[in-house]
This record gives C-alpha cells, structure tokens and sequence, in this order.
C-alpha cells in the first residue's frame, strides 16, 4: 500500500464461517495496513475496514469491533493516534472468548433468542461466560458483556458431532420441542421415534401415526430435511455479508409482528421454511416480508414502504385476529367475560352437542378438525369477526377454532410467569393440598386471563354434563390431554421443558376442572365401569392346534368354531402387547385374551375414543357374558352377538359394535406356519444371544449409572464442604486486612507474610473448588448419558423378550419340546423365573397383609423367616421411629435392612428415597436386585412371607 496508511492491530482471532472472499482470517496481535483515501473500500461500509495483514500478505475485510488503531504511518514511523487528532478509546471489558460447539440438546442463543440446533460445529460458546450463539450471530458477540456466573451451570455442549442417526427419541422431542412442534412429542415418544427414524418419515407414516392435518404434516417434514441437511449452506454465510447491513439511505424500519402462519412459508431473507406450528416467525404489517426470528436479529434490508413484489399479499389479510393477547381482545365485564370469538364459538358448539345426542363431546376435542373449513372460517375472522356465522360449521372445526385460538395466544390463559408456580403446587401429594394452593395462584392471574380461563372451564364442565348425561361416567380424561399444552406452556427459554412436564401439566388441568369452582357442577364420574364379581371355574376345552381363518365373514361355521380358531383371540399374552396391537387402531377395534387372573376367565379389550376398554368375560355353569345372567353357550356367541348388537347394553356408555378383530394369523403367523422347524430353532438362538447380549449391557449400564448417582452424590457434598471451606479462607482474609490496617510498625512485615499465605491458600481453595465443579458436571453429564441409554435400552430388551416368546410358542406348536427349546438356548429353569416378565397386577405382593407385619419384632422375624427360601421377606416397624425394616433372606439367613421415610418417598438410601408407598417399593424390588444396595444381597423380594405360610407345601409360589 501506499506511504501514507492507518496502522491498525487485531484485538482477538476471527476465523470466518466459510472462506466466501469477504472476510480476512485474523489472529490476535497481527497488524493491518488500511488506506487513508479509501479506508471502507467498495462497500462503503462503517462497520468494515478493507485491510491488507501484514503477517499473511493477504487482503479483505475487518470488522471494526475487531481491531484498534495504533496510528498513522508516515516515512515508517507510526504516529500516536493522540497526535493526528484521535480520542483515546475508553477501556472496554473482557471480551468473550469464544470456542466452538456441537449441540444434542437444543440451547438458546444470547443474540437472536431463537435455539441452536443441527449437525456440525453449529455455534461458539464463550468459555467464560458460557453465552451462546450461532455462528452467524456470532458476530453480535461484542454487544454483550462477558459477566461470569460461577453459580449458574454451564449449557450442555459437546465436542464432538454426535450423528442424528444415534439420537435417542429424547433428543428427537427436544429438538421438536425448540422448533415449536411440541403438540406431538408425546406422540413421537410413545412411538419411540429416534434419530435414525426420521430421514425415513414421509407424508403416509405421519398419517399412519394419526398425524392428519396437511400442513402439520408439511411443517414437520420441512422440518425435518432442514435437521437432515448439513449445517450451513452458501446462502447462510451469505446472511452474514455486509449487505444485509446496508440499509439504503431512503429505506423505512420494519413495522414487525410475531405470526402464526397456516401454511408453510418462506423465509424472504434465507429462503428457508419457517419452522414449527404457531409462533414460527414474523411478518412486517407494511410490505409483507417474512423473517425466522434468527434472521430479524442479524439484520434485515429496509422496509420499501410497499408490497415487496406484485405477487405478495397485502398486509391486511395477515392482520389476524389469531396472536393477539387477551387485555387488547376485550374489556372484562359481566357481559363480556372472554373476547368474542370464544363466546361465539363456545355458544355454537354447546348448541350443536344439545341438538345431537349422538356426539362423543370429549372426542370433539381431540379429532384434528378439516383445515379447508377452520382456514375459510379464520379469513372470515380476520376480516370482520362480527360476520361470523357457525351455523353450518361442524363441532370438531368449531372446536378446532377455539384451541388454534387459545394456542396462538403470546401468553396462554395460565401466563408463563405463573408456569412455575403451578407446577411446584401440583407436587402436593393430596388432591385437596394441590387444589388449596391452585385456587390461591388463580386469585393471583391477571384479569383477563382469568375471567377468560373462568369461562373455558365453564363451559368445559357443561359438556362433561352433558357427556355424562349420555351414559358416559369416565372421567374426561381425553379433555385434559388436550388442554393441557394448551392452557400453559413454559417460557421459551425453557420450551424444551414441556416434554417432560407433561404428567404434571395434567394434573393441574384435571384438578382446575374437577376440584375448582368454575360456576357449574361437575358431575361425579366412575373410577372405572361397574362389573360384577367375578365367578370361577374350571378351564374351558382342551386347547387344539392354531390354524389360519379362512373367512372372517359372520357364517353359521364361524359362529360355531371354537374358540382356538377364532381370529380374535390371543391366548395368554400380555397386556403391553395387547396395547401395542391396539394402539392407534380405530375404535371398534378388539381383541380377546385369557384373563389375568388366570381362573379360566377372558377379558375382551376394545379400542373406544382412543382408548383401550378392558371388559372381563366371566362365565357359571357352561354360560358366558358380561353380567349376570350369562346367556351365552360360549365365548365365540358372545362375541359374535355383540359384532352385530351395541354394547350399550351392557354399559350405556359403550354405544358401538365389536367391527374390527385384530386378526392372530397375521402373515408373521402364517409365515412361521410355512418355514421349517430347524430355521425356527436357529432364529431362536440368534434373538436369545441378542437378549442376553442386550441385558448384559443393561446390567453394565444399570451399574454405572447407580455408581454414578452416588459420586455425584458425593462429590456435590464436597463441592459444599469446599465452598464453605472458601468461605471461611475468605473471612480470615477479611480479618487479616483489618489487622493489618491496624498494625504497629514492627508487626507490619510478619502480618504482610501471613497474608501472602493466606491469599495462596485461598487462590489453592478457589482452583479446586472450580476443578471439582468442572468433575462434578462432567460425572452429571454422564450420568444423564447412561440414564438415556438404559431408558432405551429396556424397550429393545422387552421386544426382544417378546420375539423369543412368540418364537418358543411356534416351535411348541411344531411338537418341540419344552427340555429341547431349554438346552437349545441354555435355559434352565432358574433363568425362566429371572428371564419371563412378571404381571405386576397378579403378583400376591400386592396383597399388603402378606409382607407388612409391623408389630412383628427381630425375633419374631427371624422366627417366621427360618427354613423359607431366599428371596422370602417381610416388613416391620422400626424401634427409631418413623423407619421401617426390610427383613429378607439370602443365603439361607435373615438380613435386616433399614427403609428410611423422608418427604420424597421411601428408599433404603439417598437418592433412592422416591416410592411414594411401602408397596411401589416392594413391587420395584420383586424384579430388581438388593444387590446394589448391599453386595451379599444376591436376591429380589420373591416371596412375601405370608404367601408362602399359606401354601400347602409350604414353598415359595
């Protein structure tokens, strides 16, 4: 360059995203020559230096947060920026010291307030002040002080890409969650959707999932190839060059407003889809333009005045009623207790449920109204809200109004800043404590909020009325999952929090509705449908081999079949499977099984308003039915009279037919009939060496995960121990000072001494509660990783469970024996006690009076447990009360374990107290070892000692 040129330095490193020919590489120290004449080169940009880096000889642009100037050079010699007329700058604070970081768990970007997410090194983290951003927010980094919080936990980050193809279906919904498609992550954890699943989802899976609505569907896929595609691309970095900056000299600001759109929209700054459901991003009300959040933040070109093309919309048709909060809605009076749009709709709808009895009023709610109808009706709406007229509207779309409404508020009906607050009052254990303190908090909400929540629940408990008045007595079940993500939310730097607030979300609803006075009564619903005692005989016929149905028609041969051969029966399975059979089939779906109760009972399971209804077949004297007087001659009359009649006779509220069987001879059914014995055999063996393998690791898992929990446990007290211990080394460096201010002349040098030491001894203290502080979140970290894993490691260890049954029954079917399949595998009859799934439900552990003995003494215990085999046990009180002792035998002697009772539950040990009751406990510690408590406790709770008593032979059940 020429004699003449400001001579600047690099304040810190910069490494640009991608080499686009805009930005020099700079590191900190390196000096840079910039040009007198023309210092902003061709981009005329004050925020930009064209320089040329001495140290690499290359040439581009600076940003000028970035560099300082030391002066002008002139004949080689630099002159003082003083000298040439320019002010000193002031001293700035500690700038951010910036790293990159890959992410699992979406975290939230201190500039944009939009969350991280994706492949790749997506961000930087500041390593003092833990702030995040995105990579093309990085550059906003100067605008915000680097404050270090060493009370405030660090962002979980990795440093290491883990592949989207390795998430576990947590980190699916997390990500779901921060895109704003929350309404479906219970949907995907149910369907334990992971990472590898989602590059194979399309528009028939979704619907098969019971994903239905069009632009939902869009939203998530779009959504989903935007995950799937690597980091940025070239038009990302380009979001970052200096143009957006420029804004034209004659442009206006942005007149921008938070939308909910309706149908996927682009982008007009990245071109890339707005993601989500509702809230996706803005819109300017003066030309149109749409932005993501992130893409507002990093600068937007000016606004013209005018639609930016002929082809976009006016503003007015997005000047929607929807998104508007409740104060600017309406005025809380008597007259008006919510804005006029729920009034009208709740008016239509309790309308239309009193003129057609026949509706299912909770399922109004639940089914995904025709999005045709709701977006006319919103246009309707949104341009004049006094023309709408519901007459013609069915109740689901009207019912989709009012949640689209009531979802797109900017605050829900129970304000974010109240989230916590409910959600600390639903962990009181009596309904009667939760509802005192919920009454409390409602006095609490703002007006509006409150006069419109008063007037949902109002009319909520007026369809529970009149669903009830139908014959329905179950609770409302449906209705407050539903409304449970819809009446409250977190705030959005905490969204990925509702995935798994979800339980306690409908718990606060179901007691809001049930228990809080809302003006109307609500009616008292059934527990469960009334069924008569149960009478016992002995097993019907013999059982004759499977066969494949022929017909499914009702002919004079099927109702006559037994019952081996009818295509809805399962025989003795378990009641998982039949849930997974069941799952989002349609209702009139069924299924029948043996009961559980094993006493040659049946129990029909029926799929009704998305539900599975259990309903027990009992039966005396060679007749079959639901209630006294059995009628039926056998189980396939019963059935077959029900595919033709209503239940509603047997119960008011079971107004359908038995239509759809789930058919046993599915082709995996009629496939094991045609394979070969000897490729069955070997299919057994591979699926039992791939249990076995995956129990082993859950057994490693299981063991390190509670080895962990307990070093967390530990090395957090002694984080404390050494907080205190500052604390103290701080207070004595206090007093030293004051000591010293006060000192003679001659105790001046031994006290100086002394605090030399002290201050090393502190420094010493400070370094290792820091470093102890940073082990403690890195044993944290990992011990939530084995939490996830061992979480997905028991639905692979339960289907694989599963197969190896259903493989054992085809090879008995064959003829194999039981001995052939046991040697086969290497099973021995101990390992099919440990290895098949016990019923809970049918276990005598749960009849209480079996194990807890409390008046019973250590003697006493001892006495009753002498002779019994290991894993026998009891419980009794103990003498420091309000403890109780777990009495069991192992290796043929009685050990005497204490259960401790704290306000989180019952446990043998920190952080193990959390079983609510003295049986949950029990009934955990029936299928888990006592092993990890104690390492000579080799066994489970077996048998309760009072079962054993009272069997004949006087051995274990």
């Amino acid at each position: 360059m020429g004699d003449f040129a400001y001579i600047y330095q690099a304040l810190q490193s910069f490494e640009p995203i991608q080499n686009n020919g805009v930005y020099l590489a700079i590191q900190r120290g390196d000096t840079f020559e910039i040009s007198a004449s023309s210092p902003y080169g061709h981009l005329k940009n004050p925020n930009l230096l064209f320089a040329y880096n001495r140290r690499t000889g290359a040439s581009g642009y600076v940003r000028v947060e970035h560099v300082k100037l030391l002066g002008q050079e002139v004949n080689k010699k630099i002159h003082h920026p003083s000298e040439i007329g320019v002010p000193e700058p002031e001293k700035k604070p500690s700038a951010h010291k910036l790293e990159g970081i890959y992410v699992l768990t979406p975290i939230l970007c201190k500039h944009c307030n939009d969350y991280i997410w994706g492949q790749g090194l997506i961000g930087v983290k500041c390593k003092d002040c833990h702030a995040c951003y995105h990579n093309y927010c990085a550059r906003f980094f100067v605008h915000y002080l680097c404050r270090k919080d060493s009370s405030e936990l660090p962002p979980a980050t990795l440093d290491y890409d883990k592949p989207i193809c390795e998430w576990l279906s947590s980190h699916v919904v997390e990500w779901m969650a921060a895109i704003n498609l929350h309404p479906y992550t219970e949907l995907f954890k149910c369907k334990d959707v992971k990472g590898g699943d989602l590059a194979h989802l399309d528009r028939e899976k979704l619907l098969a999932m019971g994903i239905k609505d069009e632009f939902h569907q869009a939203a998530m896929l779009a959504a989903i190839a935007e995950l799937l595609n690597k980091i940025e691309d070239r038009q990302t970095e380009l979001s970052e060059a200096p143009e957006s900056n420029n804004a034209p000299a004659q442009g206006f600001p942005h007149s921008l407003l938070q939308h909910s759109f309706s149908s996927l929209k682009k982008c007009d700054k990245c071109n890339k889809y707005l993601r989500g459901l509702f809230h996706q991003g803005f819109i300017c009300t003066t030309c149109g333009l749409v932005a993501h959040r992130t893409c507002v933040a990093t600068g937007l070109v000016s606004c013209s005045g005018k639609p930016l093309d002929e082809g976009r919309n006016s503003f007015l048709q997005f000047r929607s009623y929807f998104g508007q909060g409740l104060c600017v809605q309406f005025k809380c009076s008597p007259t008006t207790p919510a804005p006029l749009l729920l009034v009208k709709c709740v008016k239509a709808l309790e309308a239309i449920a009193k003129d057609n009895t026949s509706l299912e009023l909770y399922n109004i709610y639940s089914a995904t109204p025709p999005a045709d109808q709701v977006n006319k009706l919103v246009k309707i709406i949104d341009s004049d809200i006094n023309s709408l007229d519901l007459s013609s509207a069915s109740a689901v779309t009207i019912a989709g109004l009012i949640k689209k409404y009531l979802r797109e508020l900017p605050d829900p009906l129970i304000p974010v800043q109240w989230y916590d607050r409910f959600l600390e009052a639903q962990k009181r254990k009596s309904d009667e404590e939760c509802t005192s303190v919920l009454k409390q908090l409602l006095e609490q909400l703002p007006e509006h909020h409150m006069s419109t929540l008063h007037f949902i629940m109002a009319h909520l408990c007026r369809i529970c009325q009149m669903e009830f008045a139908r014959g329905n007595k179950n609770p409302p079940a449906v209705l407050t999952q539903v409304m449970c993500h819809i009446f409250m939310r977190p705030p959005w730097d905490r969204i990925i929090q509702v995935v798994y607030n979800t339980q306690a979300h409908n718990r606060i609803i179901e007691i809001l509705l049930m228990h809080c006075d809302w003006g109307e009564v609500v009616p008292e619903f059934a527990s469960a449908p009334a069924i008569p005692p149960r009478k016992v005989s002995g097993r019907m016929g013999t059982s004759l081999p499977i066969r494949v149905s022929e017909s499914s028609s009702h002919s004079e041969k099927e109702k006559k079949m037994e019952l081996q051969d009818a295509e809805w029966y399962w025989g003795d399975i378990k009641r998982e499977v039949v849930n997974e059979l069941l799952n989002n089939t349609v209702d009139g779906t069924f299924l029948v099984r043996d009961a559980s109760s094993k006493g040659g009972e049946y129990t029909l399971t029926l799929r009704k308003g998305g539900a599975n209804k259990l309903i027990k077949i009992c039966h005396s004297k060679g007749k079959y039915g639901f209630t006294e007087p059995y009628k039926y001659n056998s189980v396939v009359d019963l059935i077959n009279h029900f595919r033709n009649v209503s239940l509603s006779q047997y119960n008011t509220s079971l107004n359908i037919k038995l239509q759809f069987p789930v058919n046993r001879n599915n082709q995996e059914e009629e496939q094991a009939i045609l394979e070969r014995t000897d490729k069955l055999k070997t299919k057994l063996e591979q699926i039992h060496k791939s249990l076995v393998e995956k129990q082993k690791e859950c057994e490693r898992v299981s063991k390190d995960f509670n080895e962990t929990c307990q070093d967390v446990q530990t090395r957090r007290l002694s984080l404390n121990a050494f907080r205190e211990l500052v604390r103290v080394f701080e207070k004595q460096t206090l007093i030293q000072e004051k000591f010293q201010n006060e000192a003679q002349p001659h105790e001046i040098k031994t006290l100086e001494v002394n605090a030399k030491l002290l201050k090393q001894r502190l420094g010493l203290m400070i370094d290792s509660c820091e470093q102890l502080e940073k082990n403690l979140q890195s044993r944290q970290a990992y011990n939530r990783s084995l939490e996830r894993e061992l979480n997905s490691l028991k639905p692979e260890i339960q289907n694989l469970r599963r197969e190896r049954e259903q493989f054992i029954r085809w090879l008995l079917q064959r003829g194999v024996k039981q001995t052939e399949i046991n040697n086969l595998i290497n099973w021995n009859e101990d390992d099919t006690i440990a290895e098949v799934e016990t019923d809970v439900d049918s276990m005598p552990h749960n009849e209480q009076a079996s194990w807890f003995m409390p008046d019973s003494t250590r003697e006493q215990a001892e006495d009753l447990l002498s002779g019994k085999p290991d894993g026998t046990f009891l419980i009794r009180k103990s003498s420091n009360k309000p403890n109780f002792v777990l009495v069991v035998n192992c290796n043929g002697t009685p050990n005497h374990c204490i259960i401790h009772q704290t306000e989180k539950g019952f446990g043998f040990s920190e952080p193990y107290n959390i079983y609510p009751t003295l049986l949950e406990l029990v009934l955990h510690y029936a299928t888990n070892s006592l092993e990890i408590h104690n390492d000579l406790l080799t066994t489970v709770l077996k048998h309760p000692v009072g079962s054993i008593n009272a069997s004949p032979s006087g051995e274990g059940t």
